[in-house]
């Protein structure tokens, strides 16, 4: 271990703060960190918890913790068998297993004699549980480590907002690893403005960039956080376009199976090349893919390419083989949504490619500009991860906002900034709490009077409260949706909750 590395392991054995903030660049070596520790502790007969934000995260951690732990360790995750999951659940709680690798339910796994939780790339959506029974790992491990007097670690390159707030007062103690590991270097960001471009999909530096990495032998990463072909079929006779039946979304075209699909209830329908409508051949097909890139990008280079999102990882055993054939250069580029962009170690990859990066940017959301920032840290973090040095190319629309200007690892601290002083304007976390009360019915009429209804009974002077308001998708499943949404200070939210 480094010497920043084993600084930062001695501060978490052996001070008196239980709650740990570790914000280390990507490829800085916070994994061997968590595998130390977990070690020194499993040989005094303690147990930890490892938790990683996605099952596609597992292929490479579990070989890396088989190797260090060998059958000492339980992995948790959604594909196991009721079977499988209940051995392992077993073995915990009689205390033949002291290690769990898991995903966010291996929060609640029974294990003896706890040490260590340690949340990996802790500024994830996905461990928060949206249905029931609702909870946030992070929470449930705050508890945790309060009543079983165990130490928790959150980590990442790009902690979220509220964490990294909390850090800097003092609840959380923040630890740093400023070095990539090695000889490893923080790879070269470029931001190409495509409003100059002519070609819609790959600016000429990216081009440029792949061609120079391919003749080296080397592999890239192209990032774009859109799945299918494209989302949308309009027919340029009648105007019309393709909808789903039970939600009021547009369908998604995927070319691979030729089909239809609404990426919110899965309904699926034949692709005939022809509008319902009018049956008219002239269709356009709007809002790029990573099908359609990989089609376009065939035009310029002939080498194997290989495709990643979440449907394709559906099938139990897809990333761990996606995983091995990449890393053995089975293919010269991988094409990916969000996915591809965290965790995985790839030495061979020196060009990572942002197709176009103001996706998430534009979503109406509060946090939209702290998740492109994460997203776009953590793909360009899979770049110049050996030797190599590594290169960045992110497209944009938006070349002037803040959010992509400091979108390069080191600028955290002033995108940080930023973002708190937007926060504070406006009121919303870490300065305030919310909620928002979804309700839906199969019965539009009933759900738009009861939803009136329902915030007339709620009003209240302790909160600030906007709708009923339609939800983004108004429609899925058959059932129409609204929503009410709650802003105020954590007090106040806290006494509005219990009524």
């Amino acid at each position: 271990m480094t010497e920043e590395q084993l600084t930062v392991k001695d501060e978490i054995e052996n001070s008196k703060d239980k709650y740990f903030l570790l914000k280390g660049v990507t490829g800085s070596g916070k994994t061997e960190i968590y595998i130390e520790l977990i070690k020194e502790a499993f040989f005094r007969g303690e147990g930890s918890i490892f938790l990683v934000p996605e099952i596609s995260l597992t292929p490479q951690m579990i070989n890396k913790f088989k190797n260090e732990f060998k059958n000492n360790i339980a992995i948790l995750h959604s594909r196991l068998t009721d079977n499988e999951r209940a051995k392992e659940w077993e073995s915990l709680y009689k205390g033949e297993k002291k290690i769990v690798l898991g995903v966010r339910s291996a929060i609640f796994s029974p294990i003896q004699n706890l040490k260590y939780i340690i949340l990996d790339e802790e500024h994830e959506t996905t461990y928060k549980q949206d249905n029931n029974p609702r909870y946030h790992a992070k929470y449930v491990a705050i508890k945790r480590c309060l009543l079983e007097d165990a130490k928790l670690i959150l980590g990442s390159a790009t902690p979220s907002i509220e964490s990294y707030y909390y850090a800097k007062k003092g609840i959380y103690k923040l630890l740093n690893l400023d070095k990539r590991y090695g000889i490893a270097k923080i790879p070269d960001v470029e931001i190409v403005d495509m409003k100059k471009e002519e070609d819609l999909f790959f600016s000429k530096k990216l081009l440029q960039e792949i061609k120079d990495t391919l003749i080296k032998g080397e592999q890239v990463i192209l990032l774009l956080n859109r799945k299918g072909y494209s989302t949308y079929i309009q027919c340029k006779d009648c105007g019309h376009v393709e909808e789903c039946e039970h939600c009021s979304i547009k369908m998604s075209y995927f070319s691979g199976s030729k089909k239809l699909k609404c990426n919110y209830c899965g309904k699926t329908k034949k692709y005939t090349g022809k509008c319902s409508n009018c049956g008219s051949e002239n269709l356009i097909h709007s809002g790029k893919g990573i099908e359609r890139v990989e089609e376009e990008l065939k035009k310029y280079f002939d080498v194997p390419i290989i495709k990643a999102d979440a449907d394709y990882s559906k099938d139990r055993d897809f990333f761990s083989k996606l995983y091995e054939d990449f890393l053995n250069k089975k293919y010269s580029i991988l094409i990916g949504t969000q996915i591809i962009a965290k965790g995985l170690h790839f030495p061979n990859v020196t060009l990572v490619g942002v197709i176009n990066s103001d996706i998430i940017l534009n979503f109406p959301d509060f946090r939209a500009g702290e998740k492109t920032y994460q997203l776009l840290t953590q793909v360009s973090g899979r770049a110049g991860r050996a030797e190599k040095i590594g290169k960045v190319i992110i497209q944009t629309y938006q070349k002037e906002n803040y959010v992509i200007e400091n979108s390069k690892e080191e600028y955290y601290e002033e995108f940080y900034e930023k973002e708190i002083k937007l926060r504070k304007m406006f009121l919303y976390p870490p300065f305030s709490k919310l909620i928002n009360i979804g309700l839906s019915s199969e019965n539009e009429k009933e759900l738009l009077e009861e939803a009136a209804e329902v915030f007339q009974k709620l009003k209240s002077d302790l909160v600030e409260m906007y709708g009923p308001m339609p939800s983004m998708v108004y429609k899925v499943k058959n059932r129409y949706r609204m929503n009410i949404f709650i802003k105020g200070n954590k007090n106040n939210i806290d006494r509005f909750k219990k009524f």
